[in-house]
């Protein structure tokens, strides 16, 4: 090879790995702003209640998506119609889990509690099936009494829904029996094919600091360390905020809360988005595309489905519910300016979230006299954000 082609490959690949280095960048600042927003503003707006009209396939592969989910798990289905046959893909945020794990919470209720409520849900399951009853039995029975006390208001609604839940796979059985029995469908339960997709972890993924996210949003003309202490400040009087901080930054080996240097986290592709990158995107198919899961999707799930949309896609999914989460992975695609600019617009919105939370909590809690706002000594107890006071609050929240 000639030394000029030499030195323009080596040219190019500095530039392929600087390019690199920059992607790698801003997705661990993807990561980390969407730890401090989840943070501080968990719920971004009402859950949309409202689902696009469903035809009968759309409606079997919500059903689907019932049957195949375990308690906290969430399954995505994409229901693909071909000519002359099906194609059903699955996929999971994680690995399946056991079988007996969708009872759980109902189990937990009857074994732990004997109010008068959780005896009568006994003794209906007694009457009905007895000691021999099987999980679809089990269902069955569930999915008649929650009909029969669904609109008593005096039931926990937290137990109701567990009953609702158990009694959903029967219903979500019953509904896909219905689709089978009908002779127009035929062509779509007689040749299925199955297809399992994996899950996409990353066990290790580096995110900026919470220290260093806040700070960005912080003007340099401003007294970046008094701001960021009142911030912090407001943060300690709010339990649930400290809640989710205790779990996004406590160090698993020190069990301490670690906001000032960077932190690794475990990431996960939610299920639609693996539907949505790997099949619906990768493969350029534009035509609409129904993608069912057994809970709604969240925020930043919704964020990338508007943004899909916005490049031409037509995907409809089974709800919203305007969450938003830590450890949520921003899809990989073949197209990388599509992946460039879907990361763009995700900052975005993420930045105006944690801009305008830190704004409305500084504005609303001016500092104090002990504040030390005014005070150039680094080293003085009001104006160090490290101060024992501070630091003690910080660690009984975090900690505990």
């Amino acid at each position: 090879m000639s030394p000029k082609k030499l030195n323009e490959l080596n040219k190019y690949k500095k530039e392929c790995e600087k390019k690199y280095e920059e992607e790698k960048d801003h997705e661990k600042e993807l990561y980390g702003k969407e730890c401090v927003a989840h943070c501080i503003n968990f719920v971004v707006d009402k859950a949309n209640e409202k689902v696009a009209d469903l035809n009968i396939h759309d409606r079997f592969s919500c059903y689907l998506a019932t049957i195949l989910a375990r308690d906290k798990e969430v399954v995505a289905v994409w229901l693909r119609i071909l000519k002359d046959s099906s194609e059903i893909y699955l996929f999971k945020n994680f690995n399946w889990l056991s079988e007996d794990e969708k009872w759980n919470k109902l189990n937990n209720d009857m074994n732990n509690n004997d109010n008068e409520h959780v005896k009568s849900l006994r003794d209906y399951i007694s009457a009905e099936i007895g000691d021999e009853g099987n999980y679809i039995s089990l269902s069955l029975v569930c999915y008649e009494y929650y009909k029969l006390v669904k609109d008593n208001s005096n039931i926990s609604p937290k137990f109701l829904g567990h009953i609702k839940k158990v009694g959903s796979y029967f219903a979500s059985i019953k509904g896909i029996i219905d689709c089978a029995k009908k002779p127009q469908y035929k062509p779509l339960f007689s040749n299925i094919k199955v297809k399992k997709g994996k899950p996409v972890i990353i066990d290790n993924q580096p995110i900026y600091s919470w220290k260093n996210i806040i700070k960005r949003f912080i003007d340099e003309d401003e007294e970046v360390e008094d701001k960021y202490e009142r911030f912090m400040d407001r943060c300690l009087k709010k339990p649930e905020v400290m809640g989710r901080i205790r779990k996004v930054y406590t160090d698993n080996a020190t069990k301490q809360p670690q906001l000032d240097d960077d932190v690794e986290k475990c990431i996960y592709l939610h299920a639609e988005m693996n539907i949505l990158a790997s099949l619906i995107i990768n493969n350029k198919i534009t035509s609409r595309v129904f993608i069912a899961v057994s809970k709604r999707c969240c925020y930043l799930c919704e964020l990338y489905i508007n943004f899909a949309i916005k490049q031409g896609y037509n995907i409809v999914i089974s709800g919203k519910h305007q969450k938003l989460y830590d450890g949520w992975i921003l899809p990989h695609v073949k197209n990388s300016d599509f992946k460039n600019k879907s990361l763009i617009y995700i900052l975005e919105n993420l930045d105006r979230i944690i801009e305008k939370k830190i704004e409305h909590y500084t504005r609303s809690l001016p500092a104090d006299s002990n504040s030390g706002g005014n005070s150039p000594d680094p080293h003085d107890v009001g104006g160090n954000i490290y101060n024992m006071g501070f630091m003690k609050n910080l660690t009984m929240y975090v900690s505990q």
